[in-house]
């Protein structure tokens, strides 16, 4: 459940709603199994990190890839001589050939990683005292363990020496004289017995504050408070006893009392085998050299589950994988004052569902995302400018582009057309020729709308916005007599379906029940929209749709379900042009061939990436896509498709405001589409300074400055004046507000 708290700070007020709590926090992370360990580190008693290793061990340096087994457990050369390899059968290569050969690799760290002497300079030292119990490999690594916390230890065994425990592993003297060095400076003081007897636990017990017992002694049912561990014969499995043990005594120490058990970690990372070939051991542990260890090394695959990331540009250009990403997002959520910095990375998020499609888990990044717009709308941090270019677009094409009429001659209509806002900007003449031939093949009337279905409110986290334009939408449709909806977008499509209880139909659909003339018999690719993700009909409807067209189909990478997003969705387009760039280029680039799009914006996207695209409808229609209009060129055309099918259609007077003569220095438009300034805002300011005469003139230049705020946003244009009209030599704008 979201809290708000009001925080007062020098007389403001700042809302704060926190999205979801950290156990929600906790549950959404722990889909992703990104930071799962790897199946080699998980079937490892001691999890030693041998991806890692691998990593270190393949570019030569061996005395990384030691440190990585160190930071484990200090005695290397124990287990580069008996380390029984559990880690190679589950390692993923073993699949199709052999797995690393880690224990291989263990032993070429052990030669060539130097002595992994520690220093415990900055040790720090515990108060209480402990004591182990035992002559073997579990009571010398659990003096270790210990020690290494900062406890003072006090060691009873039977031993001569720690290098007598290590010998009976077969370590020659100078292998064990290694392995302990990792004991230097450690509170570890030996009382060597004769014979080690239960009954001195008792007066051990009495002056210590926590005792091991090796399980090697046999002494049987032991006194309340004593850790024991379970009898091992592999080395590995003996050491990671002993890390449990120590680590019961400390929480004892600190008062937590616990005979849990040492559990076998499962690991859930997934892995994709995909293209990877099988292969055989370059070396085992008796013929190793630095040369062959490198060379097995270089086999590992290095495991991680990159899925979600492999085909997300949002995700590499942020450098993200959604557990951290959400993490980052969480924490920006809870912050009060300062600088929000992921308010960017969320904007950033097109909401398209393809990470969730890819992740074998269904991980839902998207929803995050979309709670935290939410969130930041209600509390008043979004940042106004970053949505407010769209907003204006969806109320244009609901005000003066708005056009909703039944097909001459009905008053209500057995069906309604709405090709969709996007649709009418940038093919305007694909709009009217697919109007034209349905009312022509389809019988009971069929109406049309022209507007937007509220989906720029919608990724804008503004409900209130949604809410009108669905309530717009409802009435003009409940005067057309309930129609069936006939979309041109997959998008708006979806909108319907979530938000109403209007009956929907995809334009594909209804042109293949009418019947489709082949046009052309080349081989396409299709670029899947967002809106279809979820929807195997939609896709395999489209599929039929382009191949009764005549054309054959080659598949891209990265289709259907886990096709990228445009770089439209989610207003990212609008929120960060720099990564909507980088989504069209790589949606743009999975194929040479013609690419069908069934969404008109990403047709828009596409071409604009340099790709050879078109509609599905401007095919269809033999309607030969155009220069890629700009912001203006799209409102524009809005505008003169209402004027042109209410006159010849409907028979009625419309006309567009007539805009003053202008004409724009060289570089000025494209500067004008970057900065989202429109024609229409620059004629606006001109007018008004045509009525109040207010300029600057800038003599440098030679040109005049003038300016007006426009809501939120004040304007500036340089201009020139002559007989013939205006000339425009640059545009800004900004919001603030100047006194």
């Amino acid at each position: 459940m979201a809290q708000e708290k009001e925080h007062g700070f020098v007389g403001k007020h700042y809302l704060m709603k926190q999205a979801f709590g950290q156990e929600e926090l906790h549950e959404r992370e722990a889909v992703c199994t990104r930071e799962d360990p790897p199946a080699c580190m998980a079937a490892c008693p001691l999890h030693i990190d041998m991806r890692a290793v691998c990593d270190h061990a393949a570019k030569g340096d061996f005395k990384k890839a030691a440190g990585v087994i160190r930071t484990a457990t200090p005695f290397l050369h124990l287990l580069a001589r008996n380390c029984s390899g559990t880690c190679v059968e589950a390692c993923r290569l073993s699949e199709p050939g052999d797995g690393i050969a880690l224990p291989a690799l263990e032993r070429a760290c052990a030669l060539y990683g130097g002595s992994g002497a520690v220093n415990r300079f900055m040790l720090p030292k515990k108060s209480q005292k402990t004591a182990v119990f035992g002559d073997d490999l579990f009571a010398l690594a659990c003096a270790w363990e210990l020690g290494k916390k900062g406890y003072e230890v006090c060691w009873y065994t039977a031993c001569s020496s720690m290098k007598d425990v290590l010998s009976e592993w077969g370590l020659s003297e100078e292998e064990a004289a290694s392995d302990l060095t990792a004991f230097t400076g450690l509170r570890i003081t030996v009382r060597k017995q004769e014979t080690l007897l239960r009954e001195q636990l008792d007066e051990v017990c009495a002056g210590t504050d926590a005792v091991c017992v090796s399980p090697a002694l046999r002494w049987g049912e032991l006194p309340e408070g004593i850790c024991e561990a379970e009898a091992e014969e592999e080395p590995e499995r003996i050491l990671a006893e002993a890390k449990h043990a120590s680590l019961l005594v400390e929480r004892r120490i600190q008062g937590v009392h616990t005979d849990e058990r040492r559990e076998e970690k499962k690991s859930r990372l997934f892995v994709t085998m995909d293209g990877v070939k099988g292969s055989r051991a370059r070396t085992d542990v008796e013929h190793v050299t630095k040369e062959s260890a490198i060379e097995e090394a270089k086999r590992c695959i290095q495991c991680q589950c990159l899925e979600c990331i492999k085909g997300c540009v949002y995700l590499q250009h942020y450098k993200r994988n959604p557990r951290a990403a959400i993490r980052e997002i969480y924490n920006n959520m809870s912050i009060v004052m300062g600088n929000h910095m992921a308010n960017g990375m969320i904007n950033a998020c097109d909401e398209c569902g393809q990470c969730k499609a890819a992740c074998p888990n269904g991980f839902d990044y998207p929803d995050v995302c979309r709670i935290a717009k939410h969130t930041m709308v209600e509390t008043g941090k979004m940042p106004p400018s970053t949505h407010e270019f769209a907003l204006l677009d969806e109320a244009f094409s609901n005000q003066e582009a708005f056009l909703a009429r039944p097909e001459p001659g009905y008053e209500t209509c057995r069906y309604l057309f709405f090709p969709g806002c996007q649709a009418s900007a940038v093919s305007p003449d694909t709009v009217e020729a697919a109007y034209a031939d349905l009312r022509e093949r389809l019988t009971g009337g069929v109406g049309l709308i022209l507007g937007c279905c509220g989906a720029v409110a919608k990724w804008a986290a503004r409900e209130d916005l949604l809410k009108e334009a669905m309530e717009q939408f409802l009435s003009a449709w409940e005067q057309m007599g309930k129609p069936v909806v006939i979309c041109a977008c997959p998008t708006c499509q979806n909108v319907f379906l979530e938000y109403t209880k209007v009956p929907t139909a995809g334009v594909w659909e209804i042109l293949l029940e009418l019947g489709v003339e082949p046009v052309s018999h080349e081989t396409v690719a299709v670029h899947d929209a967002c809106g279809a993700r979820g929807s195997e009909k939609i896709r395999q409807d489209v599929r039929t749709f382009v191949e009764t067209l005549g054309c054959s189909i080659e598949e891209m990478p990265y289709s259907g379900e886990q096709t990228p997003c445009c770089g439209y969705g989610g207003l990212v387009k609008y929120a960060n042009p720099e990564v909507a760039g980088k989504k069209a280029d790589f949606a743009a680039g999975r194929s040479d061939r013609k690419i069908l799009t069934y969404c008109m914006a990403c047709r828009d996207q596409l071409l604009r990436a340099g790709a050879d695209t078109c509609h599905i409808l401007e095919l269809a229609y033999g309607v030969k896509p155009g220069p890629v209009p700009d912001l203006s060129q799209r409102r524009f055309n809005r505008l003169l498709l209402k004027q042109r099918l209410l006159s010849e259609l409907w028979k009625e007077e419309y006309r567009m405001e007539t805009m003053l003569p202008v004409r724009y220095a060289d570089g000025v438009e494209a500067l004008m589409e970057a900065r989202m300034i429109l024609k229409s805002d620059v004629d606006t300011v001109l007018k008004a300074y045509e009525t109040s005469g207010e300029a600057v003139f800038d003599e440098e230049n030679q040109w005049y400055v003038t300016s007006l705020r426009l809501g939120n946003v004040t304007f500036w244009v340089k201009f020139t004046r002559a007989e013939e009209g205006y000339t425009v030599h640059g545009a800004y704008s900004h919001r603030m507000t100047v006194e």
